[in-house]
């Protein structure tokens, strides 16, 4: 059903623009669907509106019938076709109300946005149910994130057959949902569209009841339910279908990838890219990093690929774990390269790598301490990640330093032991010679082993999300260590990289404007915690005693270059946004901007598209999407 943006509803409670941690969910009339009157289908009722719209179908029905003609024939038929259509619609609204009769223990996994999504393939105009359309704004939100995270199947007994459920252990493993949101100024119209991405993967799950993994590391941490037999099962037809692999974890654009740089890619961890239609979101294949060159082949991928405006190359970072020792791979593709090319390579033990970042002249690779018994006499066979390596705080990080120019390892730095998810920015300084990296900085990956599925779904369990610093880590002469850099140097000898606090509140899934990446910036944009970034009467943030929530429930704004200045937050009670995304005005001001994000609201269980206003963060938008979205750890990129 197609419903206008172009009259807000003047009746929605959001209407007050209470920007608070304190104010009101969003609540919204339920609206009443009738059928059509030459329709044998029941009514399409919503949540809350079964006896409403039973008496207005009977109001209707009773028009109908002092409207029939005279002809005794067609009055009876027509009589027929009302009682059909009646008791139909009394099936449907029984089916409706055995649906609502659900568990608490079921209620509270709904209540926390982790239950599988319902996609919508069709184009579907948002309806806009606060504020008004952003001026100017044009293009399209594309986001990733769990879509199926819970799969049914059925088992046979002795004497009747029993239904079972697959549930993912970690929210990076499920099943992603791909969605489209397009702002179209002309009409003012919001369009939204979405699709299940990993279709032929839940029906393999159906079937096999569970996941044969293909490799270690496969999965992040979920119980495969497959013995160690089924791993030696030749499976000709693994990856074979366009839905045939879990690409869950980012989302790229223009890619050049067979042949055509009009798509949309979807990335994983394992060295998997899924091409997919740009228009309709129709999967086209799956492709291997080692199907676009042999030189790629890979046990581990970067999921996070960097993309440089001025040269059009899409670099990533790939690991061979071999059975001694892993093999790092810095690889590019572009238009011009379209089968690529190998950057550089280098030795180091086998990582938990989720982004890197890259410069004008440089690649630099973070590589995170830890212990890997998946080499030699150690040498195990696990599904998950993270239950194959385990953090060593004992051992450093080490940043390799990439040269574009000459292709090789230009120098190498120490840090102490911290692990990030995610990298905010790194500006090359020329005249220091010097690289400057920020990064969203924990003290261990406890980050990752926190985002499991069963205690996320508890809001009550007090579980929750560690806090993180933003962290500035200075790898400074360059030029003079690249001179001294021996490939397989003792840890001893390498030089230290300096890091700098710029923000102790806590923040995730961090964006900056466009116009700013690569060089020197103030203001960085993330999800947070309202309770870890209340400030006390001396203006100190209280982050280190609030004990927080499982998952985020506000949007922050940071200002980097000045730790005084208070963060700005956008927030409403029971709303959890995902990552948010910066869209740039045609201003210089870096701020100058929307913000865009889609939040879940745990008392409607509903989902919205939210607008903001970068340098106020003031709401413009809010409009709902036809069917939630599962509460993400997952990225968005928006395209003109």
């Amino acid at each position: 059903m197609r419903t206008s943006s172009k009259s807000p509803a003047t009746s929605h409670p959001l209407q007050d623009n209470e920007n608070n941690a304190g104010s009101s969910s969003l609540v919204s009339t339920p609206k009443k669907v009738s059928f059509e009157s030459t329709s044998g289908k029941g009514p399409a009722t919503t949540q809350g509106g079964s006896s409403s719209t039973l008496a207005m179908n009977r109001f209707e029905i009773a028009e109908v019938s002092e409207s029939e003609e005279d002809d005794p024939v067609e009055a009876h038929e027509e009589g027929h076709r009302r009682r059909f259509r009646l008791a139909e619609q009394r099936r449907l609204q029984k089916e409706q109300l055995a649906q609502k009769c659900v568990s608490s223990e079921e209620m509270e996994t709904m209540r926390s946005g982790l239950y599988n999504a319902r996609e919508s393939p069709n184009p579907i105009e948002l309806r806009i149910l606060n504020g008004e359309f952003p001026e100017g704004l044009r293009g399209s939100l594309v986001m990733v994130g769990p879509g199926l995270l819970d799969i049914s199947y059925s088992v046979q007994g002795e004497l009747e057959q029993s239904t079972r459920t697959f549930t993912f252990g970690n929210l990076m493993d499920a099943l992603p949902l791909l969605t489209k949101i397009t702002f179209d100024p002309n009409a003012k119209s919001i369009v939204h569209r979405s699709r299940l991405i990993a279709k032929h993967v839940a029906g393999r799950i159906q079937s096999e009841h569970g996941i044969n993994a293909k490799h270690p590391g496969s999965l992040y941490m979920s119980e495969s339910n497959q013995t160690v037999l089924t791993k030696f099962i030749p499976r000709p037809t693994y990856r074979t279908t366009a839905e045939g692999d879990c690409c869950s974890q980012d989302v790229q654009l223009f890619v050049p990838l067979q042949g055509s740089t009009q798509n949309i890619v979807c990335t994983n961890h394992t060295g998997a890219l899924q091409n997919i239609d740009p228009v309709d979101l129709r999967p086209r294949a799956i492709v291997e990093a080692k199907e676009i060159n042999k030189a790629f082949a890979c046990s581990l991928s970067c999921p996070h690929m960097q993309y440089d405006p001025n040269t059009r190359e899409h670099f990533t970072v790939l690991q061979d774990v071999g059975f001694r020792s892993t093999t790092y791979s810095v690889v590019a593709i572009s238009e011009a390269h379209p089968d690529g090319y190998v950057v550089a390579t280098f030795t180091a033990q086998a990582s938990v790598l989720h982004s890197f970042s890259i410069t004008r002249d440089y690649v630099i690779v973070p590589v995170y301490p830890y212990e890997a018994p998946i080499g030699g006499p150690g040498y195990r066979w696990d599904d998950s990640l993270l239950e194959t390596l385990e953090f060593d705080r004992s051992q450093p990080v080490l940043f390799y330093v990439i040269s574009r120019e000459y292709r090789r390892v230009h120098c190498a730095y120490k840090a102490p032991a911290f692990f990030a998810l995610h990298q905010i920015n790194a500006v090359q300084e020329t005249a220091a010679d010097a690289v400057s990296i920020d990064c969203i900085a924990y003290e261990d990956d406890t980050i990752l082993r926190r985002l499991r599925i069963d205690s996320l779904r508890k809001a009550n369990a007090g579980f929750a999300i560690p806090s993180a610093q933003i962290r500035r880590y200075q790898l400074a002469r360059i030029t003079m260590e690249a001179q001294r850099y021996v490939a397989g140097s003792r840890v001893a000898n390498i030089p230290h990289a300096q890091p700098m606090v710029l923000r102790n509140e806590p923040a995730e899934l961090a964006c900056i404007g466009p116009a700013v990446s690569g060089k020197p910036y103030r203001f960085m944009y993330g999800v947070s915690h309202v309770d870890r970034l209340h400030r006390t009467d001396a203006g100190l943030p209280t982050y280190a005693q609030a004990a927080g929530s499982t998952v985020y429930n506000c949007l922050v704004k940071l200002n980097v270059a000045d730790a005084a200045e208070a963060p700005k937050l956008w927030s409403r009670k029971h709303c959890h946004p995902s990552e948010p995304v910066f869209v740039p005005r045609s201003s210089d001001n870096e701020d100058d901007g929307y913000l865009v994000s889609v939040f879940f609201d745990s008392m409607r269980i509903a989902s919205c598209l939210l607008v903001l206003d970068a340098a106020t963060f003031q709401e413009i938008l809010i409009a709902q999407l036809p069917s939630p979205v599962p509460v993400s750890f997952g990225h968005a990129k928006f395209t003109i």
